[in-house]
């Protein structure tokens, strides 16, 4: 019996031995960022990808009702949209500055495909991002918005799509390459289908200007959060509504 074990945890401490290695290998290939590799991602519609960028999108949820009760704002209702037809996986909270301001629904699709939807309320916490209109050329309702979609091998894949709202920034993707089925067109009508937010903090303090004092820094990276590249962040502390 001893023995049998022994070997289980010898083929188990091969096996993670080897994908730290192949990670490695693919983190730090060199090829990733040539000018090459730029024009086959545009020419394929997707970048080929290592497994830990695509890891921070699989959120581990919990009771959907529990996560909403704990946020700092309301969340947009999806009863009326596509979304519930699908079966939830239920939800999960993140706080940026302290506040539980982010929220990730997660669903299956009857095909089995799993979707994430994340909203942060903006005016909850006082974050403010910036986002370059060269880097968002889709549209969502009139609205800019950026899809990523990154492979690591055909089967593993996420296609993520994200755009702001006033005061709201929302996340969806998907587990699966849209440039190579036919996906595409019902993520955006997804996205497309959410009603209008309404910001936690209505009376939010105006932008600030002058000598008013704020904290600058690049977005963090939490556990559970999804990527938002290319975004830079300012927050205020403490955070007044008023």
């Amino acid at each position: 019996m001893r023995a049998g074990v022994s070997v289980v945890a010898i083929v188990a401490g091969i096996v993670l031995a080897w994908n730290a290695y192949t990670e490695y290998q693919c983190a730090s290939d060199p090829t990733r960022a040539t000018p090459a590799a730029k024009a086959e991602a545009i020419k394929n519609g997707f970048r080929r990808v290592c497994k830990s960028d695509v890891r921070r999108y699989d959120i581990a949820f919990g009771s959907l009702d529990r996560a909403i009760r704990k946020l700092a704002f309301t969340p947009v209702d999806l009863t009326h949209t596509p979304f519930a037809a699908f079966r939830s996986l239920g939800g999960s909270v993140e706080s940026i500055t302290d506040v539980p301001a982010r929220l990730y629904r997660g669903f299956q699709m009857p095909d089995g495909h799993r979707l994430t939807l994340s909203e942060h309320d903006m005016s909850a916490d006082g974050v403010r991002i910036y986002r370059h209109p060269k880097e968002e050329p889709e549209r969502i309702n009139g609205l800019r918005a950026r899809l990523n979609v990154m492979e690591v091998k055909p089967g593993q894949a996420v296609s993520h799509l994200s755009w702001v709202e006033g005061r709201r920034s929302y996340e969806l993707w998907i587990d699966a390459n849209v440039a190579r089925e036919p996906l595409r067109a019902q993520l955006f009508a997804l996205a497309a289908s959410l009603p209008a937010s309404v910001p936690a903090c209505a009376n939010e303090p105006p932008e600030p200007g002058g000598d008013t004092p704020w904290q600058r820094s690049t977005a963090p990276s939490p556990t559970m959060q999804a990527n938002m590249e290319g975004a830079q962040m300012t927050n205020r502390s403490p955070r007044p509504c008023r």
